[in-house]
């Protein structure tokens, strides 16, 4: 009996913990998508301690609605997406790639949209909390149902203003990728043209439509 006990306890606890993580989720994917615009400056870094692999870079991204601007310069790219289509700017070798993604897809780089992942095809916990960059972050762990190269996911969230902190990915060769944000503004006023695309800023590019 007593063990009985302790399975549906276990059971019972698991389902907790997993709407816990879904409702915190919750709140900061509608956090974000409430807000009319913002800012957010971002370091993400690649390693693995097994081919003593490690690299970073930073970057930053200017999102309003679901328009945005994303530079990353140490990798010479830049992307702008309109609402309709996604222009990719490679600066190295002055080429401009043009596509019309779905709205989910992985083309796209918004926080919004990388918090929504979380909806369908992982199962969600809570990790705990840890101090990281002078914040209380809890950390919600996301396993994949199906197969695939992602071992897990780590999203870390800041409760008090529902902000994400970082997002860490780990694959099946223990390469672990971590995106963590060091600066956001919200509610700025965007350039327009920083989120719509003028031909004459590149004249000499090659322009590629797909």
């Amino acid at each position: 009996m007593k063990i009985y006990s302790l399975i549906i306890w276990v059971l019972l606890s698991s389902f907790t913990f997993a709407q816990n993580a879904e409702a915190i989720l919750n709140k900061v994917s509608a956090n974000y998508k409430a807000k009319n615009s913002y800012y957010i400056k971002f370091k993400s870094e690649l390693e693995n301690s097994k081919t003593n692999t490690k690299d970073q870079y930073s970057g930053e991204v200017y999102v309003k609605k679901e328009k945005y601007n994303l530079s990353v310069p140490a990798m010479n790219i830049q992307q702008i997406y309109t609402g309709k289509k996604l222009y990719t700017v490679n600066q190295e070798i002055q080429e401009v790639t043009v596509t019309q993604p779905e709205k989910n897809s992985d083309e796209l780089f918004t926080p919004t949209r990388v918090l929504d992942i979380y909806k369908k095809g992982y199962t969600l916990s809570v990790e705990g909390k840890e101090y990281f960059q002078n914040k209380d972050v809890t950390k919600i762990k996301l396993t994949p149902t199906k197969s695939g190269n992602v071992k897990y996911i780590i999203i870390g969230v800041n409760e008090k203003n529902n902000n994400l902190v970082y997002l860490q990915e780990v694959d099946l060769n223990d390469t672990k990728i971590t995106i963590s944000v060091e600066k956001q503004l919200f509610n700025i006023i965007v350039p327009y043209t920083l989120l719509n695309f003028d031909k004459k800023f590149y004249k000499n590019y090659y322009i590629s439509e797909i």
